[in-house]
C-alpha cells in the first residue's frame, strides 16, 4: 500500500511539472503569436568579397523584421543586428570583437548598478596616497 501511494504521488508530481511546462509553451506562443519563425524569408542580402586589406562586409534583412550588419577583418569585427521581440518592444545590439573580446550594447541589456561613493572615495585616497599612507607627490 505504501508503494502504491508513493508511485501515486510521484505521478501526481511529474504530471503537475508537465502541465506547468505545457502552460509555459503555450504562453509564449501565444505572445509570439501565429507567424511562423521557420516560414521567415530573406528579403534583403548584401556581401562585399574581401577588399585587397582583408576587409569584409555583408548584412541581410527577413521577413519577420530581422536586420543584420556586419563588417571586419579576421582581427575586428563591428555590427549590430536589431529585431522586435514577442511583447512589440523594438531591440537593437550592436556589438564589436577585438583582441580585447566580445563587447555588446544594448538599451535592452541590464546595466550594472552604481559604484558606491565610499568605493569611490577608497579609489581616489588610492590614487593619491603612497602605501604607507603619506600624499603622493603632486606632478605640474
Amino acid at each position: 500500500m505504501r508503494n502504491f501511494l508513493i508511485t501515486w504521488l510521484c505521478l501526481a508530481l511529474f504530471c503537475g511539472q508537465l502541465d506547468g511546462r505545457l502552460v509555459r509553451i503555450r504562453r509564449i506562443r501565444r505572445l509570439v503569436g501565429d507567424h511562423s519563425e521557420r516560414d521567415a524569408q530573406i528579403t534583403d542580402y548584401r556581401v562585399s568579397p574581401l577588399d585587397e586589406e582583408g576587409v569584409f562586409k555583408f548584412a541581410f534583412r527577413t521577413s519577420n523584421g530581422i536586420d543584420v550588419q556586419a563588417a571586419g577583418s579576421a582581427l575586428e569585427t563591428i555590427g549590430l543586428f536589431s529585431y522586435t521581440s514577442p511583447e512589440g518592444v523594438p531591440i537593437e545590439t550592436r556589438y564589436i570583437a577585438d583582441e580585447l573580446g566580445f563587447h555588446v550594447v544594448g538599451r535592452h541589456l541590464p546595466q550594472p548598478p552604481p559604484t558606491p561613493s565610499y568605493i569611490l572615495r577608497s579609489l581616489e585616497y588610492i590614487r593619491t596616497h603612497n602605501e604607507d599612507g603619506s600624499p603622493k607627490a603632486r606632478l605640474l
